[in-house]
């Protein structure tokens, strides 16, 4: 007789524990199939789009949520892509988006999700009650740089220093990642990028959209972009990001970036055309209501002709009546 000849249901040699298998196959692959969906919702909520300040004053305030531009980063020495921007975002790997545990989750720059969404929009919040929320910020001001995730926790930007094991595996700079707590590691100020206004902006006014160095305070270092070297996440390739010293000595590194906000709203495709439905709809309803009303006065005016109608047939009867009453009189004194 043939090995496992027998089904499950017969109840034949270690019927049970055969039994108990399939049951825990079943488990697994119900287990896996809920898991894989729940990635693929995840993947796709931090693709959402993000909410970004709108500044009409062309300037940046503290409480402004920002992304983070890097306008020109060029590719390593003898690759065939030409210079290209990056923004940069928070990118979990799979465990951690499975597990929503954003701690430590590293910030990479993507050359190509520069919209606002979810995984690339930053929040400028005060240090010190000196600036209070909605106040100017300036350069040298220093700042922290927050990130929320999809089920709103608040983590810090903020990179590690003197730490071996929080430092690029290539560059060899400082890793900058997300934190659970403040720190002096997350403190950040801008600088402009021209040498020559340093000292002139220095407590000026920061505009939207200006190119400026993003300097770590305790460091005096500038969060760059490694054009040299990327890492594989979830959406692909992305370039490193990390603090340090950018020299002739060093791998090259973007260092110039933007903080971009909205000046002046402008309404995407998605919601024009839901402003066009709603105006479409607007308008049906005014024309469905024209159109009820004149139902109803069509109504009424037919009401009225009946009523009228009615009130003649009921005079022309009575009229009737009274010389069909006279008629019969007539004939009646005739008789006699």
């Amino acid at each position: 007789m043939a090995r496992n000849s027998y089904h499950s249901c017969v109840r034949v040699g270690n019927w049970y524990e055969n039994k108990l298998m399939e049951e825990d196959l079943q488990k697994h692959i119900e287990r896996t199939q809920s898991a894989e969906k729940n990635y693929e919702e995840l993947l796709a909520s931090l693709l959402e789009e993000g909410e970004v300040s709108v500044c009409p004053d062309g300037l940046l305030h503290f409480g402004d949520t920002v992304i983070i531009h890097a306008p020109v980063v060029q590719p390593r020495k003898g690759s065939p892509v030409e210079s290209f921007p990056c923004t940069l975002q928070a990118t979990p790997s799979k465990a951690a988006l499975l597990k929503n545990v954003y701690h430590e989750v590293p910030i990479t720059a993507h050359p190509q999700h520069h919209r606002p969404i979810l995984k690339n929009v930053f929040t400028i919040l005060p240090r010190t009650s000196a600036h209070p929320m909605g106040s100017e910020l300036t350069y040298g001001a220093p700042f922290n740089l927050v990130h929320t995730t999809p089920r709103r926790q608040r983590l810090y930007v903020t990179s590690p220093v003197g730490s071996a094991l929080h430092s690029g595996r290539e560059s060899r700079r400082q890793e900058v990642l997300l934190q659970d707590e403040e720190s002096a590691h997350s403190a950040w100020r801008l600088q402009p990028s021209d040498p020559a206004l340093r000292l002139t902006y220095e407590g000026q006014p920061v505009e939207v959209g200006a190119r400026v160095r993003i300097l770590q305070t305790m460091t005096n270092q500038p969060l760059v972009v490694e054009e040299e070297f990327s890492t594989k996440t979830i959406y692909g390739p992305e370039q490193q990001v990390s603090v340090g010293v950018v020299n002739r000595a060093t791998t090259r590194a973007a260092h110039v970036l933007c903080l971009l906000t909205w000046t002046r709203r402008t309404p995407t495709q998605e919601e024009i055309a839901q402003e066009q439905a709603r105006k479409q709809q607007e308008e049906e309803d005014v024309m469905k209501e024209e159109r009820e009303r004149q139902r109803r006065e069509l109504e009424e005016e037919e009401e009225r002709r009946r009523e009228a109608e009615r009130e003649l047939e009921e005079k022309t009867q009575g009229m009737r009546l009274v010389l069909d009453n006279d008629e019969s009189e007539d004939e009646g004194e005739r008789g006699e």
